[in-house]
Formats: C-alpha cells, structure tokens, sequence
C-alpha cells in the first residue's frame, strides 16, 4: 500500500472550500489502496477560535480508519484582520507541521501540498525532498496574484515579489501541478518551467448537496414565506464583492418583498459589519455562521441565490465552490463575475452572468428575474444533472487518485 502526507492547513471540522475539498479527497484515497496522514492545523478557521476540545495540546492525532489518520498541529490563531495577523498565521502552520513532521518521520510516495496558504506548500516541498517523495503541489488561487489589490499590498512590493520567487521555485520542484480550473492551467503553465499540470476541479458531494423539499426544518430561524428570498452562502473574504451585493440590496429596497439572507462568517467579518454599517440597508439578514450539514437548506430556501466575484484579472481564472453548490441544490444563480465564471454560467444554463463591481446592473438582474417566473424555471431544469455529470467530487478523487499511481 502507497504511502500519502497531505499537508493542508484547513481541515473539517472547519468550512470552506480548501476544508472540504481536503476532506473529499483524502477519504477517497484512503479506501483506494492509499495509506494517509494528514497534517492540519488544529480548528481555528473561520473565526480565529479555538473549540476547548483543542486547547490543551500542541498536537492531536485522530486515527479515523486504519487507512486515515489525521494529525492536528500548532498553529497562532488570530482572526486575520490584517496583513500581519494573515503572515502569522500562515507561517505559524509552515513552521509547526515541519517540526512536527522532523520529530515524526516515516517513508511517505507522495507528499500532497495544497494552496493557499501558499506556506503550506514550503513545508510540504522540503518535506518531500527529505523523505525522498514525490511532491504534489495543488494550486486552488493562484499566489501571489490573488492578494495583490488588496489594502496592505501592491504589485510592486517586496512582499510579492518575494512571494513570486517562491511560486516560480515551487513550481519548478513539484513533480506534478494541479490546478483547479482551466484558465488557471494555462496561466501556472506560464511560469512552470515545463512541469507537467492536470487539472482537477473543484466541485460538491452531491449526497448531501442537492434540493431540499423541505427546507425550513434545518434553518434556525423562521422563513417568512411571503418573502423573495435573495441569498448568499460562504466566504467573506476578500475574493467576494460584498460591497456590490450590499449596494445592490439598498437599491432593491423599492422592492419590500425581497429579502437578502447572507449565511457565513469569518475572521475578517469586520468587513462585512461595516459595509452594512455604511449603506444601512434595511432589507439584509445576516444570520452567521452555519454547520456544513445545513447549508444546503439555507440554499434550497433561496428564491435566487448570488455569486459575486471581485473585479480583479487575478480572479478571472477562479471558479468559486459555491457556484457548483447552488446549482446542485437547483436555485436560479445571478453570478457578478468575469472569466472563468461567466463561461462556466454560459456552459450551464443555470446562471444569468452580470459584470463585476456593478450594483445597479445586479440589482436590475435581481428585480427583473424575480418577475420572471419562466426564467427562474429555466435556469433550474439542468443545473443538477450539469454538476452531476461534470463536478462531482468523488469523480474527481477517483482521477486524482489515478493520476498519484501514474506518477509513481
């Protein structure tokens, strides 16, 4: 039996994309003829807190199988509110998990780095070099692209610059790059120095993400039903425009029937605060953060369900998580997006695409789709059968863990 490390700093019980993902995968390869240790941080992620179950120790093993074995580490957890809380952080795991892996050595095939945080990766390449295996380097975001823009950093800072060196280094020392998307392929195939790529997509567990008849049982609060239910589930990061999402929600204030539901917390949901602070729309309901397992309710409650994307050309190559979740629950989709996502939404069906950073053309999007019935129905008919035959994740494990057994 091979022998896998997958180094990922993100990890379930925490959510989001990289988590579940980190998850999927590692499951699957586990009950195909892989041994596997994971290597996490202990939960933290999204709120910078730590559970009590996991504040009495450096390190927790768990061993979910004899196949599966999950290793918690150290990590300086902070709720990531600016740039130099996000560098501890990271860092904190790059050090931690090669310490621990140092102290804890065993003969691995393959170590399995995933990113972001591109840190993770650093740990991950030298341990591979080390343990005389195969290195793996899995790029969700492409690094350091996806950061520059925001407040503490510039494209012309010696941070990025720094962090294009180790990008271009990493590249050049895996044995094999996965990228998540195709525009993403064909940008790191720039800068790979011939390292060969396959892509792997991103995309959802369609056992427990699909239409709920019955949504209402799983959501805390109550559902006012003679309310247009307008929603957003995921991240609040900086990838997302909640800024155009919150000014479209003022403008559709003409419209009392509508409601906007906004499900998801984070470190940095200052952010989110303070844009409502700000416009002081009257028609938002932020409910926090919510189980994994009830997500897909929430989407099944939304009457249309919003994907909006910063307008940035480093985020053209992405395709967010929840694009593929909505569609499996069969909700109308409007995306606010460039690129990768627009041809996505076009490829389906399932989505009515509107520039980026526009408020007014997303609002417009929201008012004329809630009058129209037929649309709506449009858009749902196919988007599940779409993910199903296109996105579903126990296919791509499968592929995955046939292209791990190639390379060796």
């Amino acid at each position: 039996m091979k022998k896998v490390l997958y180094l990922s700093q993100y990890y379930p019980p925490e959510i989001g994309a990289g988590a579940v993902r980190s998850e999927a995968i590692t499951n699957y390869l586990a009950g195909d003829d892989w041994s596997v240790d994971v290597v996490c941080e202990i939960p933290n992620y999204p709120t910078g807190e730590t559970p009590k179950e996991f504040t009495d120790k450096w390190v927790y093993k768990e061993n979910v199988s004899d196949t599966l074995s999950i290793h918690r580490v150290w990590v300086k957890a902070n709720q990531r509110r600016n740039f130099l809380q996000q560098l501890t952080f990271f860092t904190s795991f790059m050090v931690s998990s090669f310490v621990y892996m140092l102290a804890n050595p065993k003969k691995y095939d393959v170590v399995y780095a995933t990113s972001p945080p591109i840190f993770a990766a650093i740990s991950g390449c030298i341990l591979a070099k080390l343990f005389g295996a195969k290195f793996v380097f899995e790029i969700r975001d492409i690094w350091p692209d996806s950061v520059v823009d925001e407040n503490e950093l510039e494209n012309n800072s010696f941070f990025v610059k720094f962090g294009s060196i180790i990008e271009k280094w990493l590249y050049k020392e895996a044995d094999i790059l996965i990228p998540v998307t195709d525009a993403s392929e064909k940008i790191i195939s720039t800068r790979s120095s011939g390292t060969p790529t396959r892509v792997i997509p991103n995309g959802v567990d369609l056992t427990l993400f699909n239409h709920k008849p019955d949504p209402e049982s799983n959501i805390d609060e109550p559902v006012d039903s003679s309310k247009f239910r307008v929603g957003y589930v995921g991240s609040l990061g900086f990838i997302h425009d909640l800024e155009t999402l919150i000014q479209a929600a003022k403008i559709c204030e003409t419209d009392s029937s509508i409601e906007f539901i906004i499900v998801g917390d984070s470190g940095r949901n200052n952010r989110l605060q303070n844009l409502l602070d700000e416009y002081s729309p009257k028609n938002i309901n932020w409910v926090g953060l919510k189980d994994h397992k009830q997500v897909p309710f929430y989407i099944s409650s939304f009457d249309i369900a919003i994907n909006p994307v910063n307008n940035r050309f480093a985020l053209e190559s992405i395709i967010t998580v929840k694009f593929y979740e909505y569609l499996a629950c069969e909700v109308p989709v409007i995306t606010s997006a460039k690129g990768a996502l627009q041809a996505i939404g076009d490829e389906s069906g399932s989505a009515v695409t509107v520039p980026p950073g526009q408020p007014e053309l997303l609002a417009d999007a929201i008012l004329t789709l809630k009058k129209n019935d037929v649309k709506r129905q449009e858009l749902t008919e196919n988007s599940f059968e779409f993910v199903k035959q296109n996105f579903d994740r126990r296919k791509h494990a499968a592929e995955l863990s046939g292209i791990l057994k190639d390379l060796l």
